[in-house]
């Protein structure tokens, strides 16, 4: 009995370990955050960049976390950031100005809009983090849809940023 009870309890253990390894908590180091992102989601962490890309299994919605370098403050990264969003997606533009807000203790800017990505028009909204090492702007986008699929995703993930201690 003990020679059945101990593979299955090491077993057990290693099985716990991987669902918590996997559970989809990404930490961003040089911003200072961790992000919770879906599982079934491609992650690509490029850390040269400062920056965490996650697209969707099907291709219709994407999200950005990443460091504004040479940036201190929101300020300055209201002038910039649909410079580095035209990185995403074409001629985007705002459907609703920055508002001021905090987020798990952060200051942070809301900011939505539309533009092109692959010829189809997609919503994008926008939070700028600053937080303590860096300030960050997270962007996700989807394809517009009636049904808005996303919206509930955009609200498990924007709220999921926390700093790191």
């Amino acid at each position: 009995m003990k020679k059945l009870v101990l593979p299955l309890a090491v077993l057990f253990i290693l099985a716990a370990l991987g669902g918590t390894l996997n559970a989809g908590n990404f930490q961003h180091q040089a911003g200072g955050v961790a992000i919770w992102l879906p599982d079934n989601w491609e992650i690509d962490n490029d850390e040269d960049e400062g920056a965490i890309y996650a697209d969707a299994p099907q291709g219709d919605a994407y999200c950005v976390l990443q460091v504004l370098h040479d940036i201190r403050d929101l300020d300055a990264a209201l002038k910039i950031f649909s410079d580095i969003l035209s990185e995403e997606m074409d001629d985007f533009s705002v459907t609703q100005k920055a508002r001021p807000d905090t987020l798990n203790g952060m200051k942070i800017m809301r900011i939505s809009g539309n533009g092109l990505r692959d010829e189809e028009t997609w919503s994008v909204d926008i939070l700028l983090i600053a937080a303590k090492k860096a300030v960050l702007m997270c962007a996700m986008g989807w394809e517009k849809d009636p049904n808005g699929n996303f919206a509930a995703l955009r609200e498990k993930i924007f709220p999921s940023i926390q700093a790191l201690n």
